[in-house]
């Protein structure tokens, strides 16, 4: 386990379910909630996912749909952006991953690729709440996996040719969702995240009388 910005980074085995909608707000409620992780479930149990760190072990890894790392002790101005980067690549098979830049902010990051191309294809959303009351950011990955998830099995596929990959439709996620927990809710605003422009090196003789 690691830790970062006072949440704990452990495997978890979550429910997700969305109970409300507001078109007009463009707003959705996401309810996650964490269950035991060695918890069998039956055939008509509820759907849940597996969001593990990468330290948990092999085998909890390659089975979870979401990966969340710390991204809090990264001092560059695109070091986010790098931790993410590289758990993208590192975990070929997740769906989501997050990266935690603080005790009420993350980097997710959402996979829209088809099956047949190699190459990591998705898009990364940056995720806040107001304050650090309405922390637990570890979660917030898994609370944009529940939104696509709704959204992909509420998807009218009755035109689309057989076998498409309706990943490839999932758009942005609305600008408001509501994380509902079972002791605590935030409400997180999401935007468009791109690393920052790379600064240029300056290379120059010391010995120019130009640069003295």
């Amino acid at each position: 386990m690691s830790e970062a910005a006072g949440t704990v980074l452990a495997a978890y085995r979550l429910e997700t379910r969305v109970s409300s909608t507001s078109e007009a707000a463009e707003r959705v409620h996401v309810h996650v909630i964490p269950r035991d992780l060695s918890a069998a479930e039956g055939e008509d149990g509820p759907a849940l996912h597996l969001m593990a760190p990468p330290t948990a072990g092999r085998g909890v890894k390659e089975s979870a749909s979401v990966v969340v790392v710390d991204a809090t002790t990264s001092p560059i101005p695109n070091g986010a952006f790098d931790v993410l980067e590289d758990a993208v690549r590192a975990y070929p098979g997740v769906l989501v991953v997050g990266a935690v830049t603080g005790s009420h902010s993350a980097l997710v990051w959402v996979r829209v690729q088809p099956p047949s191309v190699w190459q990591p294809v998705g898009y990364t959303v940056h995720v806040s709440a107001r304050t650090a009351k309405e922390g637990q950011s570890v979660f917030y990955a898994s609370a944009l996996y529940g939104w696509m998830r709704w959204w992909l099995e509420n998807l009218d596929r009755s035109a689309l040719p057989d076998r498409f990959p309706v990943s490839v439709l999932l758009p942005r996620p609305p600008d408001v969702v509501e994380m509902v927990m079972p002791d605590a809710s935030a409400r997180l605003s999401i935007r468009h995240a791109e690393r920052a422009p790379d600064r240029p090196v300056e290379f120059h003789d010391p010995e120019d009388p130009l640069y003295r």
